[in-house]
């Protein structure tokens, strides 16, 4: 457990004052926003007096995770903890200064998380964005790249970002049976020449991703 609790905000302004700004470090911030908000949970939890602030991700990739792992050292020079179960690793990060960082870009949550879209005024942030919550999210196989979430909103913003990038794509929604279940927002990219934009443009953090549609393109 933190001991954040006997952390003065002073203390926190500091923190925040030495993490790297430039533009390539905005711009690796977006991916992060990226793939916290495809395969991971930002933590902000009362407990007893004090609020307990942590991030977790976890990736099914050692390439994807090594990425995640990299930039947060780049940016704000924490060393992630990692355990693996079950063939996935579990990253584990706890730091007020860092949650209030993120939290300044994006929000996160199933249904709440969005775009960092203040940082996509940096050449590349909208891509480094689309392709951690790809590398998160994505189901490909040889015809279509697809993903599905409960997140409407935030679905149809991935949609028209998709769309500006020369990217075609589709949206379908789908109401689960079992009542109270949310419904379902799936956007897939199915012809091959998109998948090709996506691929050139775009792409994964993920190597049996990268392999699969590679292998679909005939690259």
């Amino acid at each position: 457990m933190s001991c954040q609790k006997t952390i003065p905000r002073k203390f926190i302004s500091l923190q925040k004052l030495n993490f790297s700004k430039d533009e390539n470090s905005m711009l690796l911030r977006s991916a992060l926003c990226g793939f916290l908000a495809g395969d991971g949970s930002v933590q902000v939890r009362k407990v007893k007096t004090y609020y307990h602030y942590q991030l977790d991700f976890f990736p099914d990739d050692k390439f994807m995770m090594k990425t995640y792992y990299d930039y947060m050292k780049i940016i704000y020079n924490r060393v992630p903890s990692t355990r693996i179960r079950d063939n996935v690793y579990h990253v584990r990060i706890t730091s007020r200064a860092i949650v209030e960082d993120l939290l300044e870009h994006s929000q996160f949550g199933i249904k709440e998380w969005s775009m960092p879209e203040e940082l996509f005024s940096i050449e590349g942030a909208k891509e480094a964005w689309l392709r951690a919550f790809y590398s998160a999210e994505a189901y490909i196989n040889d015809n279509v790249i697809r993903i599905q979430t409960v997140n409407k909103n935030g679905m149809l913003a991935i949609s028209k970002l998709l769309l500006s990038l020369g990217i075609e794509n589709r949206v379908y929604y789908y109401q689960p049976k079992k009542q109270n279940w949310s419904l379902v927002t799936i956007v897939t990219i199915n012809k091959k020449e998109a998948r090709r934009i996506f691929f050139d443009k775009v792409g994964f953090w993920h190597s049996k991703k990268t392999k699969t549609l590679k292998k679909s393109l005939n690259l």
